[in-house]
């Protein structure tokens, strides 16, 4: 083999040592944006937020089932604070909040502060103004219920009184009693037990509020300074610098034949 026929073979094994380099470079470019691109979605993925405060709205509880952790149907109805039409109206302005734009927003405090008083604002505003249809009502066969139990509490109240006396209470001319009680006021029965039950849902507003108001405050403050920008940014340019700079260059130059120049 001549002089010139060894030259030749040992840059030919360059050039494909090289065109290897820059296949495997281009490779590991890709796959570095791959992550990153996955990163960032996963950073800017709010629909689990969104997700949990819509299951919370509904009244609906976490359980393990089969190992996998679910939202189920309460079976408490006094879980169910709103109506389907006030978990939809919370659930456009919870939207409106948490969302990747507001997170790629730049905001000082005083814009935040702004923002929440704001949305405090008119969250009570549509409270006293749409609290009839805001919260759930009570249907009929749930105020039936409520109305049978009092009625069975008031005959045992009186089976009770009697038993006092020394006396042998009578079931039968009791329950006519107290049934007697209510004739013709069994309209107005129901009416007030709606109303009880409306004015205790309203109690329980001045939490669920506070909880909506801590996930927005959250994604105001992840914006707060553009600080959500400037670290994706930062993956950005870090995943750049790496796949600029794959570790076979950085550990020889001139690669794995560059030991036959020196000779």
């Amino acid at each position: 083999m001549t002089p010139e026929q060894y030259a030749n073979i040992m840059d030919n094994s360059q050039l494909q040592q090289q065109m290897s380099m820059t296949n495997q470079q281009q490779m590991q470019q890709q796959m570095f944006q791959e992550q990153e691109r996955g990163l960032a979605e996963e950073q800017l993925d709010v629909e689990e937020i969104i997700d949990r405060i819509y299951n919370l709205l509904q009244g609906k509880e976490m359980k393990d089932v089969g190992g996998v952790k679910e939202w189920v149907e309460n079976t408490n109805n006094d879980m169910r604070i709103l109506s389907e039409w006030g978990i939809q109206r919370v659930m456009q302005t919870v939207r409106f909040h948490i969302n990747k734009n507001t997170l790629l927003s730049n905001f000082d405090d005083g814009q935040v502060n702004n923002l929440m008083y704001r949305f405090t604002t008119e969250m009570n505003d549509l409270v006293l103004l749409k609290y009839s249809m805001l919260f759930r009502e009570m249907s009929f066969e749930e105020c039936k219920e409520i109305l049978e139990r009092k009625l069975e509490n008031k005959e045992k109240l009186r089976h009770f009184a009697v038993e006092l006396l020394g006396q042998v209470p009578d079931k039968k001319q009791i329950k006519k009693e107290v049934l007697g009680e209510v004739e013709g006021r069994i309209e107005k029965e129901i009416a007030k037990i709606k109303e009880d039950a409306l004015k205790e849902r309203i109690k329980e507003y001045g939490l669920l509020l506070w909880e909506i108001e801590q996930s927005v405050y959250s994604t105001l403050n992840r914006a707060l300074g553009g600080k959500e920008r400037e670290t994706l940014r930062r993956h950005a340019q870090f995943t750049e610098v790496r796949a600029l700079t794959p570790e076979g260059m950085q550990k020889g130059k001139g690669g794995m034949f560059s030991w036959l120049k020196g000779s």
